[in-house]
């Protein structure tokens, strides 16, 4: 089995690498760590602040929302696991892959040019980008995607009980060659500028995913 290699037992998670480099970070241990429960599962402020991984919460179209573990952090790609073997991963704020959801997102390109990963909070960042994204069944040969972000200003988010002031910015992304458009939104952190919270289509007329971090990615 690679370092990246992934191996599911049971119900539960476990991620097994042998051998290391130094791009390459375990972060969690998904077996014993990735919750799923009930619908809308709302886990205490002060389990999170216990466990010592990264970890948020995931809700995908009408699923019930599932806490989830950090599980590995390799070149900014943050890869979080469900204890229902579900997988997604972000970059810089950004769903741009995923597993076990039916219609997943396979590849992402021009990420480094993303305004996200720029900083949207800075003046000089770019608010329009293009990009391509492939799909694994409906749109398997992928579009291209053009990206405009505007800010909304500042918004309260409740999370873990807790009021926070968030950046608020609405990203319009459109798929010309369907004639189609769609919006995200993403909740940025006024001081860092790192998304704390997000709801990103997974692409034209496909689910919605709503990802809430809780415990932020010590880097």
């Amino acid at each position: 089995m690679t370092k990246n290699g992934l191996r599911v037992s049971g119900v539960c998670l476990m991620l097994l690498l042998s051998g290391c480099a130094q791009h390459v970070r375990m972060v969690g241990d998904t077996a014993r760590l990735a919750i799923f429960g009930q619908p809308d599962i709302q886990i205490p402020p002060q389990k999170v602040a216990e466990l010592p991984y990264a970890s948020a919460y995931l809700k995908v179209g009408h699923a019930p929302r599932a806490f989830v573990i950090l599980g590995m952090a390799e070149q900014g790609d943050l890869k979080w696991f469900s204890a229902d073997k579900n997988m997604v991963v972000t970059r810089a704020g950004r769903l741009i892959k995923t597993a076990g959801f039916g219609e997943d997102i396979r590849y992402h390109d021009n990420l480094d040019h993303d305004p996200l990963a720029s900083g949207l909070l800075k003046t000089t960042t770019p608010l329009k980008w293009q990009h391509r994204v492939e799909w694994s069944q409906v749109y398997r040969g992928g579009y291209e995607l053009v990206s405009e972000f505007q800010a909304k200003g500042a918004e309260t988010v409740v999370i873990l009980d807790k009021q926070r002031t968030l950046q608020r910015f609405d990203e319009t992304v459109t798929v010309s060659a369907l004639n189609v458009s769609y919006i995200n939104q993403f909740w940025l952190d006024p001081v860092s500028g790192k998304v704390v919270q997000s709801h990103q289509y997974m692409g034209p007329n496909l689910a919605l995913v709503q990802f809430t971090l809780l415990k932020p990615y010590a880097e």
